[in-house]
């Protein structure tokens, strides 16, 4: 049984929405975000609120931050609103 394919959009803190779709939550993310912001640091993602449990944990709206991959504890972008479906 394969993961299902989720429909990504984050809608960044200066009014710009970015799409994307992916089996891996985190991943996809990371990829859409330092995607539309090349040629930029590669950043991480980290979720400010706790995922769901259940078949259907990713679905829903997050809020998440994007950091440097060191582990840096200063976040330079701001928060970012992210729809699964």
């Amino acid at each position: 049984m394969s993961r299902q394919i989720l429909e990504i959009t984050l809608h960044l803190a200066d009014g710009q929405v970015l799409t994307g779709r992916g089996r891996n939550l985190p991943a996809t993310m990371e990829h859409i975000y330092n995607e539309a912001l090349h040629p930029t640091p590669r950043r991480r993602v980290r979720f400010i609120e706790p995922l769901k449990t259940g078949q259907d944990r990713y679905r829903g709206t997050y809020q998440v931050r994007f950091g440097y991959h060191l582990g840096a504890s200063d976040f330079p972008d701001g928060i970012v609103r992210a729809e699964v479906t």
